[in-house]
């Protein structure tokens, strides 16, 4: 069994009933922020969850929390593993994200590492700008791996956030 060998710490994804309340509280509870919008949502058309096309819709903002880069994930419909997390656990650290260059190799080492680590959502399909995938938690003592393929146009993508990260803490 080949062990993934991640990258450095891309962010925290963290699901939330709501992104601005959210970001306002955690600005004025623990400094986090600046804080950048994905827009009012994202949509995810083309993504397979638990294997099967689902479609859902997010509202996205990155912002910096002790130089960490947090992802505030608000589910807008109830089809997104996100909407589950929320449903069951409540708010809270949802995923850990890497961006990796070599994204094949790192998803076939962590869907072999046991059986539980079936893809939560699959984003690898053609019609996605950005390959990525989470990985199920489950042998990981529960924490949700999200891969992102390191290309170019992920890069730009996630330039905004990136941006954030390269400034350092406010």
């Amino acid at each position: 069994m080949t062990r993934p060998e991640l990258p450095e710490l891309f962010h925290i994804g963290w699901v939330v009933r709501d992104c601005a309340a959210a970001q306002r509280e955690l600005s004025a509870r623990l400094g986090a922020g600046p804080f950048v919008s994905a827009g009012e949502e994202s949509r995810f058309d083309q993504a397979l969850v638990h294997g099967k096309p689902t479609p859902f819709s997010l509202r996205i903002a990155f912002g910096t929390l002790g130089g960490v880069l947090l992802e505030l994930l608000e589910p807008l419909d109830d089809q997104s593993p996100h909407a589950e997390f929320l449903r069951t656990r409540g708010e809270g650290m949802h995923h850990l994200a890497f961006l990796v260059t070599d994204f094949d190799a790192q998803l076939a080492a962590a869907r072999g590492a046991g059986p539980e680590a079936e893809l939560l959502i699959d984003g690898t399909g053609p019609g996605n700008p950005v390959r990525w995938v989470y990985v199920d938690g489950g042998a990981a003592r529960g924490t949700v791996i999200e891969l992102l393929e390191r290309t170019p146009q992920a890069l730009a993508v996630f330039g905004p956030a990136l941006d954030l990260v390269r400034a350092g803490p406010r």
